[in-house]
């Protein structure tokens, strides 16, 4: 009889046990995964540069700024004339609370894998989701000239074929790795 109780004992605990370590890291990891981000990667924040020749033929400069909680995007690309300028202040999104009403600056963010996806508040639940997202952010490291550098790869999520700018922390940088101002092709950006 004391053994039974002993088996019995050992099984239960062995199985609330088991129950415990499976179930906690998933339960735990899953409601850390719909939060969006409080700030921006530490790897993201500087001011990052593109150079490329618009439409118009002519070589420009843009850049992509990000502080941990704010993001301003000068594009002076494609065929603009002038640099178009966008700003966006970074606002946690909890789908547990109440959706608050956002300001048109406001962004929300997510870490995806390797990337982060960045997107502005919206007015649904099921808009505020990394599916929403506009722009992935992914800092890699690439060979420039024999030296190793940071290269952002800005991917434009909605568009077909998908865009990828390439970033970098440098105008000189920019303009060494783009010289003939090629936009939108595999024939700039970080060779490997």
């Amino acid at each position: 009889m004391k053994l039974l109780k002993i088996v019995s004992a050992v099984m239960v605990a062995t199985t609330m046990g088991a129950a415990v370590v499976v179930a906690t890291p998933g339960v735990t990891a899953d409601a850390k995964s719909k939060k969006s981000l409080k700030t921006f990667p530490k790897s993201l924040r500087r001011t990052w540069y593109h150079y490329e020749k618009n439409d118009k033929g002519k070589f420009r400069y843009s850049k992509v700024t990000f502080s941990a909680k704010k993001w301003t995007n000068i594009w002076n690309g494609d065929s603009y004339t002038v640099p178009s300028t966008a700003k966006g202040v970074l606002h946690q999104y909890d789908p547990a609370k109440k959706l608050q009403k956002g300001k048109d600056s406001w962004m929300f963010a997510y870490k995806a894998g390797k990337s982060t996806k960045v997107g502005f508040w919206n007015t649904t639940k099921k808009a505020m989701t990394p599916k929403y997202t506009l722009t992935g952010y992914k800092v890699v490291t690439a060979k420039v000239n024999g030296k190793k550098v940071k290269v952002l790869h800005a991917e434009n999520l909605h568009s077909l074929p998908v865009n990828t700018p390439y970033y970098y922390t440098s105008k000189h940088l920019a303009k060494i790795t783009n010289p003939k101002g090629y936009n939108y092709e595999t024939l700039y950006g970080p060779k490997k």
